[in-house]
């Protein structure tokens, strides 16, 4: 999958400065024009989304990597962002009879399932997070090894469904399942396990707390390139569907500063600690451990903000893990 982000234009504006000097057809007067374009048209859409005003908004993000996704808009103060821990609050928030809010970060599978059914008036907008699922252990090797054991976390929940999807039978080592990405990262720690399935941020913080303990972790086997096609759209941007219209320029605003900022970030997170510390409640409010770890960790928790209608075959092929076949009532247009 080619995942189109809002920003491609940024993008755009490196891409062709390196590609005029390797297209004999094309001149070095005429790359530069174009590259000169491209500039303009990336900075006169930086500038609308920073003339755009975002108060007013209230948002509710779980805590983890889907609410670092908003980093760049709790930073700057505008919207009302609250984060919790867990998904009961989300899936209450969905169905309240009453919408609180006019956007819920949440798992994919939880909003896309409830708005197919049309139990709830929030509809899929965007995918602001595509995995952050890795295998951490000591040798790649061992899930090829029938007497080695893996810790897998959520047998019927996404790490479990996605984990049997992507791996199928090709994993030899003897899984155990267990409730919580916690209890994964305790069996390897305590060595009850050989390998286990954790996210980012806690398969940075297993590795770097075996290493204090002399032991040798590193992640050997990455779920979301096992899955293919740049990984598994996990948590979404869903936006109260009766408000839609005329919040719609504030959406686009509110997503173009997330796309800019997730594409520098994964390439340059040296700014992220910072950022993440200038918020109000900084780690706790994001729910990681620290913002230290988070900036060594940034480029595998899966941030890219992609619009929900360049990815309608990726978001269907992942909701049908949760019997769901259709999404055509799912999606905000």
């Amino acid at each position: 999958m080619k995942k189109k982000t809002l920003l491609s234009a940024l993008l755009a504006v490196g891409m062709l400065a390196g590609c005029g000097s390797t297209q004999s057809d094309v001149s070095s007067t005429a790359a530069a024009e174009a590259t000169a374009a491209a500039t303009a048209a990336a900075v006169e859409t930086a500038a609308a989304a920073e003339t755009v005003s975002l108060e007013g908004l209230k948002v509710l993000a779980p805590t983890g990597a889907p609410a670092l996704s908003l980093i760049p808009i709790a930073k700057e103060g505008e919207a009302e962002i609250t984060t919790v821990d867990g998904a009961d609050a989300l899936q209450a928030a969905f169905v309240a009879p009453e919408s609180e809010y006019d956007v819920i970060v949440a798992p994919t599978n939880l909003g896309t399932k409830l708005a197919q059914a049309e139990k709830t008036g929030y509809k899929l907008l965007a995918v602001v997070d595509w995995g952050n699922l890795y295998i951490v252990g000591s040798d790649e090797a061992d899930l090829s090894d029938e007497s080695k054991t893996l810790a897998v976390f959520g047998e019927e929940a996404v790490p479990g469904l996605v984990f049997k999807a992507a791996y199928g039978d090709e994993v030899k080592a003897q899984v155990t399942w267990l409730n919580s990405v916690t209890d994964a990262r305790d069996a390897i720690l305590a060595g009850n396990a050989d390998a286990a399935l954790l996210a980012e941020p806690a398969a940075t913080v297993v590795i770097a707390k075996a290493k204090e303990n002399g032991t040798e972790l590193k992640v050997i086997s990455n779920v979301e390139e096992k899955w293919g096609e740049g990984g598994f759209p996990m948590a979404g941007f869903f936006v109260n569907s009766e408000t839609y219209e005329e919040n719609k320029e504030k959406y686009d605003a509110m997503l173009e500063t997330m796309a800019a900022y997730t594409e520098a970030a994964n390439a340059d997170a040296s700014n992220v600690a910072a950022d993440i510390d200038a918020v109000e409640g900084g780690a706790e409010f994001f729910g990681v451990p620290s913002s230290a770890i988070v900036s060594k960790c940034y480029s595998r928790l899966g941030l890219n903000i992609t619009k929900a209608s360049e990815a309608k075959d990726e978001i269907a092929k992942f909701m049908e893990l949760f019997g769901v076949a259709s999404i055509d009532k799912a999606l905000a247009e």
